[in-house]
């Protein structure tokens, strides 16, 4: 989709109102144009002429107060129309259409035709396709026998004018509908996108800082550790080692926000096996080489796993096992330090929900599993069609 700014629905909303003002008003310009075609003097009263003038100007009036009921409704600020001004309004039309035959002018007909034309218009924009054809069918019901059927022409303009008015309006609505549909749509993607990259960011900084903070927490204890046994020079590394690890923490943070986190499957293998016997435990790494199309996922379940068992075990041994079955990659991180309430800690957290997720986008899927003092971490993921075992 396009970055392109919708136009602002409020703008379009306002077009839709003032152009529908315009076309429910037709019946005061139509009655005007009459008046001023009229080269002949008619000797009409000026009683007459006056009261045909103020009902034009209140049938007008009128259709706009229900036209801005109606675009209010469409623009999602519905509100009551009070029964006694809807009757008011009928009232008005009734008698514009009157009083206008009384009028000894040419085109009487089309200004009758306009009043009726414009009342339905005014409230056609609440109403979906099938009932403004209804409402289309009932004006011209009420408009033939009113304009007469002796004009045939007449009659066929007249028809057109309605049809012409009340059309074009819903239109106008139809389109507002539409437009404020879409940038709701818009808005929706937009806020969604933001949730996404939001939980993006924080999967990411759990699960890259979840093991930096361990690291950080082991070569700590080992520094405290050898200083405490007089091993001075060791501690001052160990506590170099951590200060350098606090400095990349702040360049991947800068990775993390940007999207440009880089997992490499040798380099977690790597940092596992540093990790894990800076720890004191033993890591045995096997198997078959990792496809690149899954060793970015895989590689961050390794990091995961090497956390939890850093955070959650009494391991001494872990082993790393890759496999090729089937148009499978399977993946067991194994450790042996598992005790009676830690196989329960293994398999809940936000860091296993998040590998789950990883896996689950590339098809595959994640088990734990328990085998005597062994907890077993499985992650299985099908091999791209293509790509060799």
């Amino acid at each position: 989709m396009s970055d392109t700014p919708l136009v602002g629905a409020r703008r379009f909303e306002t077009y839709v109102r003032w152009t529908t003002y315009v076309a429910v008003t037709i019946p005061a310009g139509t009655l005007l144009r009459s008046m001023a075609g009229d080269r002949e003097p008619t000797g009409m009263p000026l009683t007459l002429l006056a009261t045909v003038l103020a009902l034009s100007v209140a049938l007008s009036i009128g259709n706009m107060i229900v036209t801005k009921w109606s675009i209010d409704v469409v623009a999602g600020r519905p509100r009551r129309l009070p029964l006694t001004g809807v009757i008011a309004w009928v009232v008005v039309l009734m008698a514009f259409v009157g009083v206008t035959f009384l009028v000894p002018l040419p085109g009487m007909g089309m200004t009758v035709a306009a009043a009726i034309g414009a009342s339905a218009a005014s409230v056609v924009s609440v109403l979906d396709s099938r009932r403004a054809m209804l409402l289309n069918a009932a004006a011209l019901a009420l408009a033939v026998p009113l304009v007469g059927v002796a004009d045939i022409v007449l009659l066929l303009v007249g028809a057109f004018l309605i049809t012409a008015i009340l059309w074009l309006c819903w239109a106008s609505a139809w389109m507002l509908r539409v437009l404020r549909e879409l940038q709701a749509a818009h808005e929706d993607r937009a806020a969604l996108a933001l949730a996404n990259e939001r939980l993006r960011i924080s999967r990411d900084l759990h699960d890259v800082f979840g093991r930096t903070l361990a690291t950080i927490a082991v070569k700590s204890s080992l520094a405290s550790e050898l200083a405490g046994r007089g091993h001075g020079e060791r501690a001052a590394a160990e506590i170099t080692e951590v200060r350098r690890l606090a400095e990349e923490a702040g360049t991947e943070v800068r990775h993390v926000v940007r999207g440009e986190l880089a997992t490499t499957w040798s380099g977690e293998v790597s940092g596992a096996r540093s990790l894990l016997g800076s720890a004191g435990i033993d890591c045995v790494v096997t198997g078959d080489p990792v496809p690149e199309a899954c060793a970015s996922t895989l590689a961050m379940v390794v990091r995961e796993g090497v956390t939890n068992v850093l955070r959650h075990s009494s391991a001494t041994r872990v082993t790393i096992a890759t496999t090729h079955e089937d148009g499978e990659v399977l993946l067991t991180l194994a450790n042996d330090g598992i005790g009676p309430t830690d196989a329960a800690r293994n398999g809940v957290g936000t860091g296993l929900r998040s590998m789950t997720e990883r896996v689950e986008a590339l098809g595959g899927h994640l088990t734990t599993r328990r085998d005597g003092d062994w907890f077993l971490l499985d992650a299985m993921i099908p091999l791209p069609k293509g790509d060799p075992a």
